[in-house]
């Protein structure tokens, strides 16, 4: 054969391997094949993060803007509280460039709890093509477990201003606030347990003691904190961050700018709960109307042996400054002493001293 003749075999071979080149590279940008590179990439960002290696996460999260500075922050907490996997399900896609992978875990300060219970955490990973742009993480924690961050936070400020202060939304330490939150949630379990005993005594309030669910006055009303009034009391307390951090918590870590709604509910789910348990009472306090929340009032066993009741309160900064705070104190030492069944109530910050009280 001539290499005349040959030619048009030559073009014919020559066509078919750009062909076939071709659709080699349309089958890479598939869609299909797509998706099987992003969920390479959501198993490699959880190998990362659970090697508590940061130089490790930090490279898969280059494109995912804030999300890398608040996963590498969740990775220092988890290591601190020497997060085990107990179970990883295969991360799955639930909608166009969007994927989750549940993680269950058994941590130092779920253990503190002593409930037996591994959450599982799941991270929501949104890509643009095959860079993961943003990362969100939600957790099934128990009502306890909000519970017991929320003592820390109003008995031991030190750990809030220490360990676990913050720094634009992010913990200065994460890895020793998930020592000293561990630590604390073991206290709060103690004093639980304390607290529980003197309820089944009967020493905060008897068992026929009527413990009020609707309380009004000319200018307020109280009811029962719990979901009917989580947007009135989310709004509230999130007008009146700084204001609530000086009077209040007198720590950073609540209110903050970064509480969702998913876990305002959960606060006011694990209220509910120990109000309809009779192991403590917290009340929002609202308009007459019931529109707005002006404060918040608590009532619960005490943490020191010397009283029978703790009572505190807040008001919002407009509140506050309309002097709406004396009213409802004056108001509660009232209501309290004539309404209910407790002798020996103190008021910590009020009746007595902030500093006092943490000595005590």
């Amino acid at each position: 054969m001539s290499r005349w003749s040959a030619y048009p075999i030559n073009r014919i071979l020559i066509f078919c391997c750009c062909f076939s080149v071709l659709m080699g590279c349309s089958r890479e940008l598939a869609p299909g094949n797509t998706v099987a590179m992003q969920l390479q990439k959501a198993e490699s960002m959880i190998d990362a993060f659970y090697s508590f290696e940061a130089e490790q996460l930090r490279p898969i999260l280059n494109t995912a803007g804030d999300a890398q500075a608040r996963l590498l922050d969740y990775q220092g907490w988890a290591e601190g509280g020497n997060y085990l996997v107990m179970e990883r399900a295969p991360c799955a896609t639930v909608a166009s460039d969007k994927i989750d992978c549940a993680i269950t875990v058994q941590d130092d300060p779920v253990l503190a709890l002593e409930t037996g219970f591994n959450v599982t955490d799941t991270f929501h990973l949104s890509f643009d093509g095959e860079n993961i742009v943003d990362v969100r993480t939600s957790s099934n924690d128990q009502p306890i477990y909000y519970e017991a961050r929320q003592w820390v936070e109003d008995n031991m400020p030190e750990v809030m201003a220490g360990p676990c202060r913050r720094e634009n939304e992010l913990r200065v330490t994460p890895g020793d606030c998930a020592r000293a939150m561990t630590d604390g949630y073991a206290k709060f379990l103690s004093a639980k347990k304390s607290e529980e005993a003197r309820s089944d005594s009967g020493l905060l309030v008897p068992d026929d003691f009527e413990v009020p669910v609707l309380v009004e006055t000319d200018s307020f009303k109280l009811v029962p904190l719990g979901p009917d009034v989580v947007e009135q009391d989310y709004e509230a307390y999130m007008s009146s961050i700084a204001h609530l951090q000086a009077t209040f918590t007198r720590s950073t870590d609540w209110p903050r700018e970064d509480i969702d709604y998913e876990a305002a509910m959960a606060d006011m789910l694990a209220e509910q709960a120990r109000f309809s348990e009779r192991r403590s009472f917290a009340y929002a306090v609202l308009t007459s109307d019931g529109t707005r929340e002006r404060g918040c009032l608590y009532i619960r066993p005490s943490s020191r042996p010397a009283f029978d009741a703790e009572v505190v309160l807040w008001v919002t900064q407009t509140e506050f400054e309309a002097g709406f705070d004396a009213e409802l104190y004056d108001w509660a030492q009232n209501w309290i002493s004539s309404s209910w069944p407790m002798s020996n109530v103190v008021y910590p910050g009020r009746s007595i001293s902030w500093d006092e009280w943490e000595a005590f």
